[in-house]
């Protein structure tokens, strides 16, 4: 039932459904047909909404139309209606709900009409309404009906407006619910009392954020999820880290205690930004594996990170429905609407490189983002308003209400499950203190925080909650509350006694086998004949019945002329005989980049496409039935995002050569927040590998100065303790021994690459294909002799 017809502007389209109805019953489907059997004789439709009448409908029958348009509001925009705000600083808005503006009044509360709900069927409309404010107008605020597709926007109704939605909770899950957010409150407490004055941006007064992730670890395991990625900034993540991946909180005390063995485990960065694994086993007995990934200070940069990470383990893990392996990122409210690379992030959604299958989104809503009102950072009426253009299904809700915030985890994860899409948890809570612990918000927000220092926590209201509905008994509120204080203090106590080891988790699993490497050794990268004799097979064996382009016929023929040694080697080919020996020898390729299948410049042409039917063909994925698989993907129009993107994807599958191209060199600086906090330091910082790879086409030949540089010297001047690897190619062949010395290493870095331009076809910068035959990567003679720390490399 496509409700939109009833307003007023569309009311022609009622009337001719009318007519349709009249005509045949059985074919305006069971909801219309249900309305209109609710109406009396009459021919016309009409609009009450103080519009021009299109017709002469009987009053009861106006009224039964205007009681579906009251409905239709519940459903649109009836979260104007909810009690968001546990703090009561916003009011909610009934404007649009007052029985007046649809030409109803109190003597019409006990006439029955049709309810739109199967279930309920004709009620009067005082339960109408009261049934519609309890789904609508209470602690959670839906937000879908913008949603195009109409399966999607079925789904979502259905399940809001069913009895199980809004039905009272069990007691184990009411007694699991304020466990979480009393773990959660006491946590902070505890940090608090024994650690004064320190920074660990708190999570109070958004104390449901744990239950919420609990509630989605435990519902994902019962419906096939085996592994969740989480990325998320500093405030909570101390909390997260305890209460949710299950880091031992006496090895967060040694981080507070600086009473840890330095030996085994000295991370360069600060507490709030570590990341964590775990293994976890819910209720259902199905185990789940978490990570909560290493992220900088840089709101929301983590993003791209996390989702490539997610891609990456689902391609690893054989995943291919993209249901087991789920990506989370919990967002502040300020950063959700202010960082571009939230935009840019949420455009990966029904890309197919990047698509997940849906992404949990989660945003703790403080209302305030660090001295800043929405008023001051926004210029929609809610941060989530962003997420409509992706008509991503929006989820408001009270942070003081556990109970809501548990049925709309279970519902987002079964509407991402079900339709692969992503869904938005808007958590709206407030912070109790200030930015960090030692600020006093009180100089900027005077009067939120004087309302604040009344409110009472989470914990706290849902407690006497319990205790008043005879939800717990007051002994097993007792119990969980001594299990959880004398568990910290005993883990307190253990972390003042002992020299805490700490060891890194960061090379186990898919990592196991890589090592951080001697700088001295150099594997063989040359390729056998008879290596190159199938690769090249591949590249120029063009599928019977594959109708290629005429100059692209020409390419093909020259590539056979390269193989034969009529023609030299040009970068095109080196890099396509560099990764199809990558691929036979069973190693995956995931390259992107803005227009990287063909290339910038025309050189790559790494897919081809029929000019009858558009249909596509990789030659380098028909090497052999055991080769590794080439995925090769035009990227959005972004850099940050999307080398973000691929260098999560590194992080979570070593055994891949993972590649991005930037289209011109210059335009690497759109991701400068991904190569400073991530690229170039997480090794240092976080003890986190990568080998991605950067293919930065750089080269001063009249182009402008956007067009030119890719800035070498910024990236030398990155250079420190062996981190990256920096190198200027002169010839195919150094470029071919290059990208596979990365991939036979069993070491991991990062790989910059100036790559050329008008060389790509300059006929003094060629190599043989004997030269791809012989030797390896020559690295200049005096950084080679002298074992540069900064393995930079040029020729």
């Amino acid at each position: 039932m496509d409700s939109s017809i009833l307003y007023g502007d569309q009311a022609y389209e009622l009337e001719a459904l009318y007519d349709q109805y009249l005509n045949d019953p059985s074919s305006v489907g069971d909801d219309w047909a249900r309305f209109f059997a609710s109406l009396s004789n009459g021919h016309s439709a009409t609009q009450v909404n103080g519009a021009t009448r299109t017709g002469g409908l009987a009053g009861e029958r106006r009224k039964a139309q205007a009681v579906q348009q009251l409905v239709l509001e519940y459903r649109r925009q009836g979260y104007l209606a909810s009690h968001l705000d546990p703090l009561g600083l916003t009011s909610p808005d009934h404007s649009r709900l007052d029985l007046s503006v649809y030409g109803l009044g109190e003597k019409d509360l006990n006439e029955s009409f049709e309810s739109g709900i199967a279930s309920m069927g004709a009620k009067p409309l005082r339960d109408i309404i009261n049934r519609y404010e309890a789904i609508y107008c209470g602690s959670v605020g839906c937000e879908h009906f913008y949603i195009r597709n109409k399966e999607e926007r079925a789904w979502l109704q259905e399940r809001i407006e069913s009895e199980n939605f809004i039905a009272p909770l069990d007691k184990y899950t009411r007694l699991r619910l304020f466990e979480k957010v009393y773990q959660a409150e006491h946590f902070e407490r505890f940090l608090a009392t024994k650690y004064v004055g320190k920074k660990r941006f708190s999570l109070e007064g958004g104390e449901s954020l744990i239950p919420l992730l609990d509630t989605a670890i435990e519902h994902g395991g019962e419906t096939g999820l085996e592994g969740m990625v989480i990325g998320m900034a500093h405030r909570g993540r101390l909390n997260v880290l305890a209460n949710v991946l299950e880091k031992p909180a006496g090895i967060i005390f040694a981080e507070f205690d600086e009473n840890y063995n330095p030996d085994t485990l000295d991370y360069a960065d600060v507490k709030y930004h570590l990341g964590h694994s775990n293994r976890k086993m819910t209720r259902s007995g199905k185990e789940v594996a978490l990570s909560l990934l290493f992220n900088p200070s840089h709101l929301e940069a983590v993003n791209p990170v996390v989702m490539g990470s997610v891609r990456a383990r689902q391609r690893v893990n054989r995943d291919p429905d993209r249901k087991k392996y789920l990506p989370v990122l919990i967002h502040g409210d300020a950063a959700f609407i202010g960082q571009g690379v939230v935009a840019e992030s949420l455009n990966f959604m029904n890309l197919k490189g990047y698509r997940l299958g849906g992404t949990l989104h989660i945003i703790v809503n403080n209302q305030i983002g660090f001295t800043t009102l929405p008023s001051e950072s926004r210029s929609t009426a809610f941060a989530t308003d962003l997420a409509k253009g992706f008509q991503i299904p929006i989820f408001h809700v009270n942070g003081d209400d556990p109970e809501a915030v548990f049925r709309v985890a279970r519902l987002c994860m079964d509407y991402r499950n079900k339709f692969g899409k992503d869904a938005i948890i808007d958590l709206i809570c407030y912070r109790k203190l200030g930015h960090n612990e030692n600020d006093e918000p009180a100089f900027t927000q005077p009067r939120m925080y004087e309302t604040i220092r009344k409110h009472p926590s989470v914990a706290t209201s849902y407690e006497d909650q319990l205790r008043n509905s005879d939800g717990a008994s007051d002994e097993e509120i007792q119990f969980i509350k001594n299990g959880i204080n004398e568990g910290l203090e005993h883990s307190f106590q253990k972390a003042k006694e002992e020299n805490t080891r700490m060891q890194v988790d960061t090379m186990r699993g898919v990592w196991s086998g890589y090592d951080r490497g001697d700088l001295d050794s150099e594997p063989e990268t040359r390729l056998l004949a008879e290596q190159m004799e199938r690769v090249g097979q591949a590249l120029t064996t063009v599928p019977e019945g594959f109708n290629l382009h005429k100059k692209l016929q020409r390419l093909i023929d020259l590539r056979s002329k390269m193989l034969s040694g009529e023609q030299p080697v040009d970068w095109g080919m080196a890099e396509a005989m560099a990764f199809g020996s990558i691929l036979e020898n069973g190693h995956d390729i995931r390259m992107s980049g803005q227009d990287v299948r063909r290339g910038t410049f025309s050189h790559r042409h790494a897919v081809f496409v029929d000019t009858e039917n558009e249909s596509d063909w990789t030659p380098l994925n028909g090497i052999s039935d055991s080769q590794g698989i080439l995925e090769i993907h035009n990227s959005p129009l972004s850099e940050y995002s999307v080398l973000g993107y691929e260098y999560g994807y590194s992080l979570s599958d070593p055994n891949a050569l993972v590649v991005w191209e930037a289209q011109f060199g210059d335009f690497v600086n759109g991701a400068q927040i991904i190569i400073d906090q991530f690229i170039s330091s997480s090794e240092v910082k976080w003890y986190r590998m990568s080998g991605l790879v950067m293919l930065l086409p750089h080269g001063y030949e009249g182009q402008g100065p956007e067009h030119s540089s890719a800035r070498l010297e910024r990236f030398l001047q990155l250079c420190a303790k062996s981190n990256i690897y920096v190198a200027n190619c002169t010839t195919p062949a150094q470029y071919f021994h290059l990208l596979r010395r990365q991939m036979l290493s069993t070491v991991r870095r990062p790989l910059i690459v100036m790559t050329p331009k008008s060389l790509l076809r300059h006929p003094s910068a060629t190599s043989s294909m004997e030269d791809l035959g012989k030797g390896v990567f020559e690295e200049l003679p005096s950084a080679a002799s002298r074992r540069m720390p900064s393995r930079s490399m040029v020729r």
